[in-house]
């Protein structure tokens, strides 16, 4: 069993990292959480017990369970997502996919996708807010890129960067299929979740 210094050194800790995480100001987790702000220094700087009561208004406040704010274990968290545990979120009649692989919660989300697209077949992204960057990289086939206005023909193993907030279009270049990984990220929406579907591609 912890001690009462490690449980607060292990909640001070947390609160600290989760308020960072979220982009909070000291004074911004007192206000959501009704506890004063002294009170929130003390927290976590590690230098009193916080009551059942305001532990609870703290972990509302902040979107986790009381658990996340007394858990000492301070190891990496882990995350393994099985294969069989990946959701395919698209599809087409071509055959063409795009696979959910894993993903992480706001504020800061970055989504890992693993796309197939036959050849002839694409798929029209419509424009994600500002400060959304994409990133993927080729792993077979060929892939004819639009973002806005701009095309780019990548081959494999090419890698692309860029701004999503203008509408973009994947499409199946060449005589075969074309593979590729891409890594979303989008810093700082709170108002952003893990997708539970895309919508359909356009011809």
């Amino acid at each position: 069993m912890q001690s009462p210094d490690d449980v607060a050194a292990a909640v001070g800790r947390n609160v600290r990292a989760l308020r960072q995480q979220r982009r909070m100001t000291i004074d911004a987790l007192a206000a959501a959480s009704g506890v004063s702000r002294g009170t929130v220094i003390q927290i976590e700087t590690a230098r009193g017990n916080p009551s059942i009561g305001t532990l609870v208004a703290l972990a509302a406040a902040l979107r986790v369970g009381v658990a996340s704010l007394v858990d000492g274990d301070g190891a990496p968290r882990v995350v393994v997502r099985r294969a069989a545990e990946a959701a395919t979120l698209w599809s087409s009649a071509a055959g063409s996919s795009a696979v959910f692989r894993i993903g992480t919660d706001p504020p800061d989300v970055v989504e890992l996708w693993d796309w197939t697209l036959q050849p002839g077949d694409g798929f029209d992204g419509e424009a994600h807010p500002m400060g959304t960057v994409e990133v993927l990289t080729v792993r077979s086939g060929r892939l004819d890129l639009r973002v806005g206005t701009a095309a780019h023909e990548l081959d494999a193993g090419d890698t692309v960067m860029f701004q999503a907030h203008a509408p973009h279009r994947y499409a199946g270049g060449g005589d075969e299929p074309v593979r590729f990984v891409m890594v979303v990220l989008q810093p700082g929406d709170a108002g952003l979740v893990p997708p539970t579907s895309i919508a359909e591609a356009q011809p």
